[in-house]
């Protein structure tokens, strides 16, 4: 019953996020929509941005499910957020932006530590150096999502996934075998 809950809470705030920014919504619209009493809705969650950190990894781990490669999970992102362009606006010009930001930055973290495990699994890193990676091209990858929104994507997801694929083809593991094969900078 909580993770139902938890759920319908989560549509019912997405609902709302498609007529209007998060700044105008309050606990109030959210139960009310929900069906649910205010206590309920504390029960769950602290407030607003909490409830919406919680929307935005359902959607995060929706959104990238079964994905079977790092180029396929991120155009699953850029083409989730073109689909929910005005959701992700209403949060994005919103005093919850951060949290938009944050899961971005959650999302191409996950995209590329799984991509170096792929590529570099085999090699010997030190974990910091792995990190170091990972935080590296996480923030390339988020980097480009979120300038992507500021600019009102106007380019197409497959046209930012090539180039980046053009990009990075092999530099995961070339990478990787600079910071394995270096140990005099440790």
């Amino acid at each position: 019953m909580t993770s139902s809950t938890k759920q319908a809470l989560a549509a019912s705030l997405k609902k709302l996020l498609k007529k209007k920014y998060l700044d105008d919504i309050t606990v109030k619209e959210i139960v009310e929509d929900c069906s649910v009493n205010r206590q309920t809705f504390y029960y769950h969650f602290q407030d607003i941005y909490d409830l919406l950190r919680f929307l935005l990894e359902l959607e995060t781990e929706e959104a990238l499910q079964d994905s079977a490669a790092w180029q396929e999970a991120l155009l699953r992102a850029f083409r989730y957020i073109q689909e929910e362009h005005v959701m992700v606006y209403h949060v994005f010009l919103s005093d919850g932006r951060e949290h938009l930001d944050c899961q971005m930055y959650t999302l191409a973290r996950r995209i590329v530590a799984e991509e170096l495990e792929r590529c570099a699994g085999d090699l010997p890193l030190y974990q910091r150096d792995r990190d170091f990676l990972t935080e590296f091209y996480m923030h390339a990858l988020a980097g480009m999502m979120v300038g992507w929104m500021a600019r009102d994507m106007k380019e197409e997801p497959e046209e930012i996934v090539a180039q980046t694929e053009r990009l990075l083809e092999g530099e995961f593991r070339r990478a990787a075998e600079k910071f394995s094969a270096s140990g005099a900078l440790r």
